[in-house]
């Protein structure tokens, strides 16, 4: 209980099926400021409207709710000139499903970046501030990995970041 995670039941839905839910929704109309950006007029609910008004809607989620370890990964490059300034590059690794390709590009960029970096470095090049990396676990279930991160260093971030 202490990860900020939802206590409703949540499932991601495909477009096509949001806007199928959203447009027949019946009820009054939502506020203003809880209209989203689709070209619809959003209702309150409960139940649906037109051709839809006889069908309902039925989520099943099936999860299991157990704790598991996950690591974030971080390394750094110790800067020439202000090595009290840091410069994070950072990404999530994880994905929803197994093959998801969310998180790759950014991965990759930030793994190629490491490379070319650390090739530099082994060359005798240092950064002028020191070069944070980080490999973010979690993400998916909440942010996880890098609010941890974060949290663990607050201040020291605070202070001394100058780009993320």
């Amino acid at each position: 209980q202490e990860a900020d995670l939802p206590r409703i039941p949540v499932h991601p839905i495909s477009y096509g099926v949001a806007v199928e839910i959203l447009r027949n929704m019946a009820g009054p109309e939502a506020p203003l400021d809880w209209q989203g950006g689709l070209e619809i007029t959003y209702h309150l609910g409960p139940g649906h409207t037109g051709q839809a008004s006889g069908r309902t809607v039925r989520l099943v989620v099936n999860q299991d709710r157990v704790v598991r370890t996950t690591y974030n990964v971080i390394g750094t490059i110790k800067g020439a000139v202000e090595p009290d300034r840091y410069v994070i590059l950072g990404n999530h690794r994880d994905a929803w499903v197994y093959g998801g390709v969310d998180p790759s590009s950014g991965t990759a960029v930030q793994l190629e970046l490491a490379r070319a970096m650390g090739k530099l470095k082994m060359e005798g090049w240092r950064p002028r501030r020191t070069i944070v990396f980080g490999s973010w676990g979690a993400e998916e279930y909440g942010l996880i990995g890098a609010v941890e991160f974060v949290e663990d260093y607050i201040r020291s971030l605070q202070e001394r970041t100058v780009a993320y």
